[in-house]
């Protein structure tokens, strides 16, 4: 086997003067609390800065919860504040007509989850409340110190930045993902490169411009805008040799080199559909003959006209196996024993996970996409992160460059701007 190319582990020196690492409760940093959205994308991020500020077994996880079910999926575009009160609203018109008309049925409205998510599977997640958290802050402060605050997503700004209001002494919040407007609101935010785009002169030329005021980010990052080339995670050093211990046996023994294709599924600014699976199988058959083998991983959001092709064109060959999500999920195997990564261009997390483990990264479909996710295959290619899969690889090469560190770096960020403060994290 091959080494596995590894980034080097975060450091936990927080850079800053003995007298803070020594001062009271009130100047170090313990604990963390992370507001996610319900999507493993966003929350994945804020778990992968946790850990990298060495928080991971002192924090707790709240979640903003949307009415779900009926009417409900189609009013995901409005504020989740509003969307919560008009669901009310709807509710109650709705069992007030059933009372009166006495209808037991209804095409339009199902019953809401609990407020901690009980009903799927969440009670162990507490509902983001501005209030519990700001208290919760406040009270403990000055036995248990500030309050890191991690929130990631569209619905978890709102919450983010009262905290902020209310509690700016005994927090600081930290915002990933570009929230479009009042980044003041925040002590830092945290977002990739490519959501500048918008104000670069070639994404200015692809705007009408009574359109352009319309149009988010409309300012350069100010100082407190940390900027990455992908998107946060929790790979990293010791998450890798874990997965290489753990999946030893499963991994150990396949003929080399492992090629493990991460497949996910169209967007906006990156939409395919058989087509580039059809490029894809072909291709990977073009380089079957210098791989040892081959595992393909489908997300639950893989369409099926992809994943019906990919099924078709290789599910019979003996070199390939397609997981097909009813064992445990491999991913983190995959990572850990891969010799290279065949990923499609759609997914910026998925591309960032591979391009941290410093081996190998193929991307196929970049053609397909625009606006800010052709930026960021465009700084990829720059650095010489990625290259494109074209079938003409010969898969057994071996190649390498500084591994994605994007985590690990705003981590170090973080603990610069809690020493200005003359704060710490522990050590």
């Amino acid at each position: 086997m091959r080494p596995i190319l590894l980034p080097d582990p975060p450091s936990l020196s927080s850079g800053v003067p003995d007298i803070f690492e020594q001062g009271g409760p009130q100047n170090v940093v313990r604990r963390a609390v992370v507001i996610g959205n319900g999507f493993p994308g966003s929350e994945n991020q804020c778990i992968g800065l946790v850990r990298a500020l060495g928080l991971a077994d002192n924090h707790l996880l709240y979640r903003v919860t949307r009415p779900k079910g009926g009417i409900n999926e189609w009013l995901h575009w409005l504020p989740v504040g509003f969307h919560k009160k008009l669901h009310f609203i709807l509710r109650h018109i709705y069992l007030y007509s059933r009372l009166m008309l006495g209808s037991r049925q209804s095409k339009y409205i199902t019953s809401a989850p609990s407020e901690n998510g009980g009903n799927v599977g969440l009670a162990s997640i507490l509902e983001a409340d501005v209030k519990s958290i700001v208290n919760m802050a406040r009270q403990t402060y000055e036995k248990e110190g500030p309050l890191v605050v991690i929130a990631c997503g569209r619905d978890t700004i709102s919450i983010a930045s009262s905290i902020r209001r209310l509690a700016s002494e005994n927090v600081f919040v930290v915002q990933i993902q570009h929230p479009r407007s009042h980044l003041n609101r925040f002590d830092m935010v945290i977002t990739p490169r490519h959501d500048y785009y918008p104000l670069t002169p070639e994404a200015q030329e692809q705007v009408p411009k009574f359109m352009r005021r319309w149009i988010t980010p409309r300012e350069p990052p100010q100082d407190h805008v940390v900027l990455t080339t992908g998107a946060l995670h929790q790979i990293d050093y010791a998450s890798l040799r874990k997965a290489a211990s753990a999946w030893h046996d499963e991994f150990a023994a396949l003929p080399k080199p492992l090629v493990v294709v991460n497949i996910g599924w169209p967007r906006s600014n990156c939409r395919y559909g058989a087509d580039l699976a059809k490029q894809l199988t072909d291709s990977l058959l073009n380089v079957l003959a210098t791989c040892g083998s081959v595992r393909i991983s489908l997300s639950y959001k893989t369409p099926a006209k992809v994943s019906r092709v990919i099924f078709k064109e290789l599910g019979d060959n003996p070199k390939v196996y397609i997981c097909n999500g009813q064992e445990p999920n491999p991913y983190m195997g995959h990572l850990a024993w891969g010799d290279a990564f065949v990923v499609t261009a759609d997914s910026v997390s998925l591309i960032s996970e591979a391009c941290s483990t410093g081996k190998p990264v193929y991307v196929v479909g970049a053609d397909h996409c625009k606006w800010k996710i052709a930026d960021f295959q465009k700084s990829l290619r720059e650095r010489g992160v990625v290259r494109s899969f074209t079938g003409f690889e010969d898969m057994s090469e071996s190649w390498s460059y500084p591994p994605l560190n994007d985590t690990a770096e705003a981590a170090t960020r973080i603990r610069r701007e809690l020493a200005a403060r003359g704060w710490s994290l522990r050590s």
